[in-house]
């Protein structure tokens, strides 16, 4: 799989799985930079994100795990974090077309069309909120996570992204990666895919 790699707050968040009935309210420890969990029912965390307020970024990103359990994130030019790939839907987009679109932007791929393995599919995985990197306190980001499907299909674009004119590097990280180098919702991705054992 080497040869496939390329250029290569405290803050309450919100995360809401897909394989679960609950979500969690996951303020980030002061003391150990890692994810603390309180339960939620579903129906708390709507009333929570329809009653917080409307100053939110919604945005779309994708989870990429390569065969060596690692996950993809990507850095733009000038800036010193790492994000998970994705971006802000256009007029008139579906989900699934806002992603698409960001990820050929971004990763220079296409998600479903692009690999041997047929058919592709891209599945949720998650919801994760947290205040939005670089922005004023109380702006927060609303991040909603995708996966793309069979397992062959993702390990087979692992090897074919690579980053565009917008992005300066892409990395594939494990659960070792400096915690200083990846935004709030990078982090609490990060911590969700470890706690699941999906990543080393």
């Amino acid at each position: 799989m080497m040869g496939c790699y390329r250029r290569a707050i405290p803050y309450a968040s919100l995360i809401l799985s897909t394989s679960s009935t609950t979500a969690a309210f996951a303020p980030l420890s002061s003391s150990t930079g890692r994810v603390r969990s309180i339960h939620l029912s579903l129906d708390q965390l709507r009333n929570k994100m329809s009653t917080d307020g409307n100053n939110y970024i919604d945005k779309l990103a994708l989870i990429m795990i390569n065969s060596e359990d690692k996950q993809l994130v990507a850095r733009s030019y000038g800036k010193k974090v790492f994000y998970t790939p994705g971006g802000k839907r256009e007029a008139g987009e579906t989900d699934e077309e806002a992603l698409l679109r960001e990820c050929k932007e971004e990763l220079d791929v296409d998600l479903l069309s692009a690999t041997k393995t047929q058919p592709a599919t891209i599945e949720p995985y998650g919801t994760f909120q947290a205040q939005a990197f670089g922005k004023p306190e109380g702006t927060m980001v609303r991040m909603i996570c995708f996966r793309v499907f069979p397992r062959e299909a993702e390990i087979e674009l692992a090897c074919l992204v690579k980053p565009s004119e917008e992005v300066e590097e892409l990395a594939w990280i494990d659960s070792n990666f400096d915690r200083a180098k990846l935004t709030v919702t990078g982090i609490m991705i990060l911590e969700d895919l470890i706690e699941k054992k999906l990543i080393d």
